[in-house]
């Protein structure tokens, strides 16, 4: 699935645009997941495969997918590839595009929020670890 997306610089939002081809969605310029996706008569097949440093998004990717996705994509998981295979009707290429485009947005926030989460901790330990030798130094 060629997920070309497209950025509006004021915005966070992200159109995943589906036809023939190969794309990589990335944050931080960090590649999260390639998209592979072609035309075969009236159906559009394809699949998504998660980076290596990235494996761990494939359960929520799993998750939410099957919790949202339209009737007309259908979607088999290998958790052994961390790799998602679909196909669905030309026909509904605006709804799927619809669905990959939230799916993938929300990937990319939780991808961002986990940055930010770690920064948090790593101060905060700092800020514990000062904190400590501070009361030992005023206890001597």
């Amino acid at each position: 699935m060629s997920a070309l997306l497209q950025t509006n610089p004021s915005s966070t939002d992200q159109v995943i645009s589906l036809a023939n081809g190969f794309s990589k969605v990335s944050v931080n310029q960090q590649e999260i997941v390639k998209i592979f996706n072609q035309k075969s008569g009236l159906v559009m097949q394809g699949m998504c495969k998660f980076e290596e440093n990235c494996e761990a998004l494939y359960p929520l990717f799993r998750g939410l997918s099957e919790a949202g996705k339209p009737k007309s994509l259908n979607l088999r998981f290998s958790s052994a590839e961390k790799t998602a295979y679909f196909y669905y009707p030309v026909a509904n290429q605006r709804e799927v595009s619809s669905f990959f485009s939230e799916l993938i947005l929300l990937l990319q926030k939780e991808v961002k929020f986990k940055k930010v989460l770690k920064e948090v901790i790593t101060n905060r330990n700092h800020f514990n670890s000062e904190q400590f030798l501070l009361q030992n130094a005023m206890m001597d």
